[in-house]
């Protein structure tokens, strides 16, 4: 029986991978659609803390060909993420809000998803599906790369990794930029990869617009130009025969280079015009001096040089553009608020994304990316091609985890969303030659462990894949590792909801993280704060707020949190929201006394 199913799919292989790669996308795309959209009594994932401001900003870009929302993150995922609003007769946008003439776009957010009569449930599943498919792609695309690179059986390899990767369903599901910014780096690699390769102006022009893409996903997709330059440098190392043919070859790459980079800035541009094609000069100069509002010299001389472009259609996308990145420049130098494993900063921490990924990445991906590594010292025997192949995965893990350890932003894992598929490419190679060999049992029976080890950890994670952790952190003690969109983002407010309802629970204090409306779901809760200091009753606190007052506490010389390190929570709802139960003789015991309640 099994040698002739062997036998079948030995000689049915492209119907087999096939099948394969479709059943494997099919379930991933069912853990992120229902553990969003809710099933089996889960209400679903409720709006996170971004979607606020990237809802009515995907909206508008299509309803409206209006970018004066959100400038800080280019438009191509959210253009596509308004689509299917745009088509819904029965959503509001933000355009009749008061925000909307302020350019205020978080108040548009809440206007649209709890002020403007539509169901906020509807308009995010919309929102989110778009991302879905984007996510879905990027993994058949991620397949194909692997299979090129090493072969089908490494490809369905790498195409598990990334299936199962609770990250990428986690984030891979919401209306953000991470997954397709994701997406823009390998689509950019591999077409680059082509365009050096073939050095035809056909293969130079999809490597243009594939660059652009990428730029018009995320703006970290800038890393692909330092990126691409110190590729071009080793495949002309590569390729010589001596020092004079390294210099001809390394002139004929860096023109394929020039011309790459400026044909991503044309499509940037043109893509960028019909987004800010209605956008009032009025209030494009509004969107400058409000998101670069920080008065100086040179920063108001460089403002001024932003205005001679916003009363011109075409000329106004190139200061748009312009805006964006210096926002993002700003906030990697700026920085923020910072919680890991009980360390609080307000500053950058040096350790933070190591020490974030080892916590976050599956134990299955983890070992085998060890592995890997070891591989890529160990076996000495490399050819040209292998040589070419590892630059296309570790020139873009070093760099972009060279920039992103120097930067500020420790605002969660997400942000090294972009360096997921190399990794899974490096592990694809370091295990071809085993995968591809006819013997090595036993190695091929410890990958195929780790498959279904990296599977079965992923599925009975349903459906909470935002607050993902390890089998290294205890399911209970999440909250007191990391926080903010590595844990707490705001997910979980309808699970909430369902908690207060199936108990019964009639008065509630809530301070609560992320994108959903308390006074729209629970009228009758009161919002609390950190700094009311120690009360009785039933409090609900994000461990978001819960662990960050820790911190501003002192800085601001208020209460925080911690004296509710001395209780365990009543519950923990979807690993995020922390609840409890407190009474006059738990705080007695406590020494504890009760403060004036604040009640917003």
């Amino acid at each position: 029986m099994i040698s002739n199913i062997k036998n079948w799919l030995e000689k049915n292989k492209k119907i087999a991978t096939t099948f394969a790669v479709v059943l494997i996308l099919a379930t991933m795309f069912g853990l992120a659609f229902f553990s969003s959209r809710g099933i089996f009594g889960d209400p679903g994932d409720s709006g996170t803390m971004d979607e606020v401001a990237h809802v009515p900003a995907s909206y508008t870009y299509i309803n409206d060909l209006d970018y004066r929302l959100n400038p800080e993150h280019p438009p191509l995922v959210k253009a596509l993420s308004g689509v299917f609003m745009h088509f819904n007769s029965h959503i509001v946008g933000p355009e009749k809000s008061p925000s909307w003439d302020d350019v205020g776009q978080w108040e548009a957010g809440w206007y649209m998803l709890y002020g403007s009569g539509g169901d906020p449930k509807t308009i995010l599943d919309l929102a989110r599906l778009p991302v879905m498919l984007l996510m879905i792609f990027l993994g058949f695309f991620l397949f194909r790369f692997a299979s090129k690179l090493y072969g089908r059986k490494i490809g369905l390899i790498v195409l598990v990794l990334y299936a199962f990767y609770p990250d990428v369903i986690a984030h891979g599901r919401l209306v953000t930029t991470d997954v397709a910014a994701a997406l823009g780096f390998v689509l950019a690699v591999y077409f680059f990869d082509q365009a050096l390769r073939k050095r035809t102006w056909k293969s130079i022009i999809i490597a243009g617009l594939m660059l652009g893409i990428a730029e018009l996903c995320k703006f970290s997709a800038i890393l692909l130009l330092p990126i691409f330059f110190v590729l071009i440098i080793i495949k002309a190392l590569i390729d010589r025969n001596n020092i004079t043919n390294f210099n001809e070859r390394f002139g004929q790459n860096f023109k394929t280079f020039l011309w790459t980079t400026i044909f991503s800035l044309v499509v940037v541009w043109l893509v960028y015009i019909p987004f800010t094609w209605n956008t009032p000069p009025a209030i494009e100069h509004k969107v400058i001096e409000m998101n670069l509002a920080i008065d100086s010299p040179i920063l108001n001389k460089y403002k001024n040089f932003l205005h001679k472009f916003e009363n011109n259609r075409l000329t106004r996308p190139i200061g748009h553009y312009l805006v964006g990145v210096s926002q993002v420049v700003g906030r990697v130098e700026g920085g923020n608020n910072t919680y890991i494993m009980g360390y609080s900063s307000d500053k950058s921490i040096s350790w933070f994304f190591p020490a974030a990924w080892l916590l976050k990445t599956p134990i299955s991906i983890i070992l085998l990316a060890i592995f890997a590594v070891i591989m890529l010292f160990v076996r000495r025997k490399k050819t040209p091609d292998d040589w070419w192949k590892i630059s296309l995965f570790s020139v873009p893990l070093i760099i972009y985890w060279a920039v992103t350890l120097q930067g500020s932003l420790n605002l969660g894992i997400r942000h090294l969303m972009p360096t997921v598929p190399f990794v899974l490419l490096m592990i694809g190679y370091a295990l071809a030659p085993i995968v591809n060999a006819k013997k090595n049992v036993l190695a091929k029976s410890i990958i195929a462990a780790l498959l279904a080890f990296l599977i079965y950890s992923t599925v009975t994670n349903f459906p909470h894949y935002i607050s993902y952790f390890n089998e290294l952190t205890a399911k209970d003690k999440r909250y007191t590792r990391m926080i903010d969109s590595s844990l707490d983002w705001g997910q979980d407010f309808l699970r909430l909801k369902q908690y207060i309802e199936d108990n019964n629970i009639q008065d509630i204090r809530i301070d609560y993280f992320g994108g959903s409306s308390v006074s729209y779901y629970l009228p009758k809760a009161q919002t609390w704060h950190a700094y009311s200091g120690p009360t009785t009753g039933w409090l609900a606190i994000s461990a978001t707020y819960y662990q960050s007052s820790k911190l501003t506490g002192k800085i601001e010389n208020k209460p925080s949190y911690a004296w509710l390190d001395n209780f365990e929570p009543e519950a923990i709802i979807g690993d995020s929201i922390l609840v409890f139960n407190i009474s006059s003789e738990d705080l007695r015991q406590k020494n504890l006394t009760p403060l004036n309640i604040v009640s917003q």
